[in-house]
């Protein structure tokens, strides 16, 4: 079974709920081949997808097409193995949550996100020691495929361009990602004539006016005794284009 989970880790997401139909359908030993490009969402969607992975009889294959933040960086730990592209990210964090009310429900809340955290943090675990893990989920980390690589979050690096990540979510922070590989990508254009507005003429006169300026200067210096008004350099050719 193929499938792509993109965009919010949400439940109504399409891509979710095709993925929840398709694992009603497959066989118990099917093996599958889940693309992943998401910033993330619902912590506990995340734990259910990467248990529902993890429980699958079948050989599962986790590729990152983009990145996978967050609670899509969770659905990832659920596979047999996990693949990225060269150019792509994992970035891994710590429970968050809103609150709001009194002194009381303030250090409530604190204390039921940090429990969050412990339960993500066990997703993980199993590829990366407790303590390792803590401290990156502590500091909000990016990762690269390569140190991601390092650190056992994932199997093999793909080479390939990323596809840019959808969500509505984390808007701002998905703009950032994808103005960040489209710098990575863009094709870098070779200067040429057209490109800096000299046409092929004109760099031809540059380039001869160059060489007489050159072997001028090799020759032997004569007096002349009826000077005319010296022909344009190349520095003032250079200076009117």
């Amino acid at each position: 079974m193929k499938h792509k989970i993109k965009g919010d880790i949400i439940n109504w997401n399409s891509s979710i709920w095709d993925f929840n139909y398709y694992m009603k359908s497959i066989k118990e030993d099917e093996d599958i081949d889940l693309s992943v490009n998401s910033y993330g969402g619902d912590a506990f969607l995340g734990i259910d997808i990467c248990n529902t992975l993890k429980d699958h009889k079948g050989f599962v294959t986790v590729t990152i097409t983009g990145m996978a933040a967050s609670a899509a960086s969770v659905i990832c730990m659920g596979a047999d193995k996990i693949k990225a592209h060269a150019n792509t990210m994992l970035m891994v964090h710590n429970a968050q949550t809103y609150a709001m009310g009194d002194a009381i429900k303030l250090r409530k809340a604190a204390d039921n996100v940090e429990k969050v955290s412990q339960a993500v943090l066990k997703s993980y675990t199993n590829r990366v020691d407790e303590d390792t893990m803590k401290k990156l989920l502590d500091d909000e980390t990016y990762l690269t495929a390569e140190e991601a690589l390092k650190y056992g979050l994932i199997d093999e690096i793909i080479d390939a361009e990323p596809e840019e990540v959808e969500s509505e979510i984390f808007e701002n922070k998905a703009k950032e990602f994808n103005n960040k590989i489209s710098i990575a990508v863009a094709p870098k254009q070779p200067i040429s004539a057209s490109i800096s507005g000299i046409d092929e003429n004109t760099l031809k006169q540059m380039f001869a006016a160059f060489k007489n300026e050159i072997t001028n200067e090799l020759k032997p210096k004569e007096i002349d005794p009826d000077p005319v008004a010296p022909k344009q350099n190349l520095s003032s050719l250079f200076l009117n284009l």
